[in-house]
């Protein structure tokens, strides 16, 4: 009984860590598809994606994307909704915001 109990509270304490995990890799995912299926990107023009998770925060994950053609640019995308996915958000890797004109892969989120 107390060997249940141990293994039943490691569970619990596991089970938040796990189901974060899934979901950050389920959203890449998705966002991975969303550019190379719907948006027609090759695959090589993506340098990283990654998703990021912030407990308190608003939305609680993101995905942020970097093309190859544009190593300094972070672009920040919605995968919540697999049928409403989209970019949200851009900025250069020290934090500047640019203007739609000056990025080669905004695509505004209606």
């Amino acid at each position: 009984m107390k060997k249940f109990l141990i293994v039943a509270l490691i569970i619990m304490l596991l089970a938040p860590f796990c189901t974060v995990q899934i979901k950050k890799q389920l959203y890449v995912k998705r966002i991975e598809n969303y550019l190379i299926e719907d948006m027609s990107y090759p695959k090589e023009a993506i340098l990283s994606i990654e998703c990021k998770w912030h407990f308190a925060g608003l939305p609680s994950y993101w995905v942020n994307v970097i093309f190859s053609d544009e190593p300094n640019v972070v672009y920040v995308y919605f995968a919540h909704d697999k049928d409403n996915l989209g970019q949200f958000e851009h900025h250069t890797i020290d934090g500047k915001t640019l203007s739609p004109e000056q990025l080669n892969h905004f695509k505004s989120y209606d």
